[in-house]
């Protein structure tokens, strides 16, 4: 699940993973946190015991800590976030996949497989959308492909989205069809700009630390970058910058419910929502897990509701 922060880029810290902040910092961007946890789909380590408690999870396989699935749509019901206003595909065909062996690796996975971007358990059921623009997420190395909620949109949208490994595979772009989500000193927010020559749009998937590394390479300089304006993340990895770090794939989301509102008189009826699907289905196995448990989320105060 993460994999899982914005003026509006998601560049991670040394070990935590972080969003860029949407409009303010400068220096920031689009990247999952990096705390760390197991892999998103699968799992949120524990965390030690105190001394008279029962032990809480930070992170054993939150599906095996999952006493009822059912309990994940009752808890979309009554969700009271904003996430339970989205118009999502139904989670129904979730709550039955088990670990699976991707079809095309033959590796175990739950839900997709994040090394082929495949959905899970019958592809049929998964929901699928068309991106009006073509998405690249620059990947650094030492980020875990498993920790990345960017995969969530590739998943969805895989016609549509490509990762591309940073530094060996950036390829040469057309700087008057390309824009880049960072909030730097001259960018621009996405309902500012003219996307009529625009056909891809470049998120950056790192470390904080590498962000700038990226940033420099020289096939990425003269693009065009933009931002989203402030928003305040869901995310449940605890980072230290603020709510308004958000998640790769709220960014990818918030970037595209924003373009549709600019193309479309400011009007938008949840066309990209399901770019959220895994994640508030992730959400919800949170809630869930944690309130059949009677436990504490101790990454993020106030987290369970």
């Amino acid at each position: 699940m993460e994999n899982p922060e914005n003026p509006t880029t998601t560049i991670k810290e040394e070990t935590k993973t972080t969003t860029i902040n949407t409009t303010t910092n400068n220096n920031n961007s689009n990247s999952n946190n990096n705390n760390n946890n197991n892999n998103d789909n699968d799992n949120l380590k524990k965390t030690e015991v105190d001394s008279n408690e029962q032990p809480k999870p930070k992170g054993s396989n939150i599906n095996n800590n999952l006493k009822s699935t059912v309990g994940v749509l009752d808890n979309v019901k009554d969700d009271q976030s904003w996430l339970s206003d989205l118009k999502l595909h139904t989670f129904d065909h979730m709550i039955d996949i088990s670990r699976t062996i991707c079809t095309k690796c033959e590796k175990k996975r739950k839900y997709f497989c994040y090394d082929c971007c495949l959905p899970l358990g019958d592809p049929e059921n998964s929901p699928k959308l068309k991106l009006p623009l073509n998405v690249d997420v620059i990947h650094h190395p030492t980020e875990l492909i498993s920790k990345s909620t960017a995969i969530h949109s590739k998943v969805i949208a895989y016609e549509d989205v490509k990762f591309i490994e940073f530094p060996e595979e950036i390829p040469d772009y057309n700087l008057d069809e390309t824009i880049l989500l960072y909030p730097s000193e001259d960018s621009c927010f996405v309902k500012d700009i003219d996307f009529s020559n625009i056909k891809k749009v470049l998120f950056v998937e790192s470390q904080w630390h590498n962000a700038r590394k990226i940033l420099k390479h020289p096939k990425l300089q003269g693009i065009k970058c933009v931002k989203i304006d402030m928003q305040k993340t869901m995310f449940w990895r605890h980072q230290r910058h603020g709510d308004s770090y958000l998640a790769t794939i709220e960014a990818i989301y918030y970037f595209f419910k924003e373009f549709h509102l600019s193309q479309n008189n400011n009007q938008y009826n949840g066309e990209y929502d399901n770019l959220l699907f895994y994640y508030t289905f992730f959400y919800n196995l949170i809630q869930t897990t944690y309130k059949q448990q009677n436990r504490d989320f101790i990454r993020k105060d106030n987290y369970i509701q």
